[in-house]
């Protein structure tokens, strides 16, 4: 993902699960041989660590693109969706949200989101859930508009103001209830989409396939675009560590950690070497830091090779 970037900007590289405080985590990390990051790290400048608290709405990642893409919002309140309408050529002034389609496992004393990215829900099938869910969606004046990336983008009066969780904050929460929109109505209008899913043909069908039913849709991303349009800065998202740092699979995230040391963390090197400014933003689970740098002298750069910081040091925290 990449960002109209003015002539002034730097180079800016944005890792996700760049490490976090799991034991396993932190002792995959300092075996690692990851010489570029440790030779960027040298060279650039630490900016506080920002840790969000525990009940956050947004993600670390999500605080990071939001400030890339120029966007401003309190916690939960980032207009994602609005930005999406933006992109698709849409009218974003009004109140937009993603409606995802989801599979909720309840158990006995909990209550868990699947991965939506699981349902891997081809457009037929959304078209006609679609079909069967929007005259109830539009009684409550919300209209959907268009699928895109295995969510519906749709605009209504009541995704004003709403603070909420994207599907990916809540992925290893035991209790959804804390995190489901602070609005009667749409909590109402969730209840009866899940009883409208739970014999509609197309679970049914999926069902008997053996596939992850659809009973639910998780709501996120709200918010209108704002009326002083934003001023977005280039960023390069690498997200090829997500999957394993998910599964708590370390040996393949580190193999992962060496490709990127390889590939994007050598090239950004090489970009502060040749004299271009450029910035670098490493992501955990609970929170993000990012380090800039500048061009400097030859003493500068001598000085900097004898403090080689270790990559598990800055990244306390994450």
């Amino acid at each position: 993902m990449s960002l109209p970037m003015p002539p002034d900007n730097p180079a800016h590289l944005l890792i996700l699960d760049a490490a976090c405080d799991a034991p396993a985590c932190r002792s995959a990390l300092a075996a690692l041989p990851l010489r570029s990051l440790s030779a960027l790290l040298a060279g650039l400048t630490p900016a506080p660590l920002e840790r969000l608290p525990d009940e956050a709405l947004d993600t670390p990642a999500e605080r990071a693109l939001a400030r890339a893409a120029g966007l401003a919002g309190d916690d939960g309140r980032l207009p994602w969706a609005a930005a999406a309408a933006m992109a698709a050529g849409l009218p974003p002034t009004q109140d937009w949200a993603f409606l995802t389609p989801c599979h909720l496992e309840v158990g006995m004393n909990q209550v868990r989101l699947t991965d939506p990215a699981t349902l891997a829900l081809p457009a037929d099938e959304a078209e006609a859930l679609m079909a069967s869910m929007a005259p109830y969606l539009a009684e409550d004046g919300i209209v959907v508009e268009r699928w895109q990336d295995g969510r519906w983008l749709a605009h209504g009066a009541p995704f004003a103001g709403l603070a909420t969780a994207s599907p990916e904050r809540v992925l290893d929460e035991d209790n959804l209830n804390a995190w489901l929109p602070a609005s009667p109505l749409l909590r109402r209008l969730q209840n009866e989409m899940q009883m409208l899913l739970y014999t509609h043909p197309v679970n049914d069908a999926r069902e008997a396939r053996r596939q992850v039913t659809v009973n639910a849709l998780w709501i996120s991303g709200c918010g209108s675009w704002p009326a002083t349009p934003p001023r977005p800065s280039a960023v390069q998202v690498v997200d090829a560590l997500r999957s394993t740092a998910r599964q708590g699979d370390w040996a393949s995230w580190s193999a992962t950690w060496q490709q990127i040391d390889q590939t994007h963390c050598a090239a950004l090197l090489q970009r502060l070497r040749a004299g271009e400014p450029v910035a670098l933003t490493l992501c955990g689970p609970q929170g993000s830091r990012r380090f800039d740098g500048q061009p400097r002298g030859a003493l500068a750069r001598w000085l900097a090779s004898w403090r080689k910081p270790q990559p598990v040091q800055l990244l306390e925290g994450l």
